[in-house]
């Protein structure tokens, strides 16, 4: 099957520049618009977690929709510790980087072909810290 191209007809130059005058000014008007909704959307979201933390509900729904409150947790290494943590071990060679970060590929490497193990592999649980994240979910009733 061959893709067909449809070619658009040239405009002029004084309607092309008073259709780009019109969508600039749109844009730009809703650009405005978007920045005040989703600064908005973003106070409620906080008020509505705030509730339902201090209600003790997950869920709650009304007609024109529900929500369910739920939690995120993640885990991910304090940078600093980690770094530390390395070097104390003599583990930092091809892993910590001249500028002091961590090369987590270098780590992953390390780990998975056993160049750190055991005590060490477990005391590295140490560097790691668990951040919990609320996702709040919006359902909208079907028609709306």
């Amino acid at each position: 099957m061959s893709r067909q191209v449809l070619q658009k007809e040239p405009i002029n130059t004084s309607e092309g520049e008073a259709r780009l005058a019109s969508l600039v000014s749109d844009y730009i008007f809703n650009k405005d618009r978007e920045k005040e909704f989703k600064d908005a959307a973003s106070a409620e979201n906080t008020e509505i977690k705030a509730i339902m933390n201090e209600l003790s509900i997950s869920k709650f729904a009304t007609e024109d929709g529900s929500v369910s409150l739920s939690e995120r947790v993640t885990e991910d290494f304090i940078e600093d510790k980690l770094i530390t943590f390395l070097k104390t071990r003599n583990l930092a060679d091809d892993i910590v980087k001249t500028k002091e970060y961590v090369d987590f590929d270098a780590l992953e490497s390390a780990i998975y072909h056993e160049k750190i193990v055991g005590d060490d592999l477990r005391d590295m649980a140490e560097c790691k810290e668990v951040k919990t994240t609320q996702v709040l979910r919006i359902n909208k009733k079907k028609g709306d």
